[in-house]
């Protein structure tokens, strides 16, 4: 009998994750929020697309081991559209935010060590190359 509800709740456990699974991954952007962020290196340079409404932001997460000026340089297609980059801190507050003007926005400062965060955000189809040096 116990061996029997075992099979059962396996088969049924199974059932749930056969429909759930893809179900949830089609719809899901992996780095779509600041906590799903993909790691990155300084002098790296990124391609990507952002397709709205599903996909309204891209996030990036780099950790710096000591005082470093840096450049963050953002360059969009078409470039009639609009789009924020966004600089936060490790807890997710804004350092800075500049929007595209023509084709591109730049942010360059001086961060202390630690982890921070960079954000593409748009409501517009677009496509873009993200500089970090």
């Amino acid at each position: 009998m116990r061996q029997a509800r075992w099979a059962m709740a396996l088969g049924v456990a199974a059932a749930i994750l056969a429909f759930a699974l893809p179900a949830f991954s089609q719809e899901r952007d992996s780095d779509g929020t600041r906590m799903q962020a993909r790691q990155v290196e300084l002098d790296s340079t990124h391609s990507d697309r952002l397709d709205p409404p599903d996909e309204q932001a891209d996030w990036r997460m780099i950790r710096l081991d000591e005082e470093s000026e840096i450049k963050l340089e953002l360059n969009v297609r078409p470039s009639n559209v609009s789009a924020d980059l966004t600089l936060t801190n490790a807890t997710g507050e804004e350092l800075q935010v500049e929007t595209t003007s023509g084709s591109n926005a730049t942010i360059e400062r001086t961060l202390l060590a630690g982890i921070y965060y960079i954000a593409v955000k748009s409501d517009d189809s677009l496509r873009y190359e993200l500089s970090i040096r």
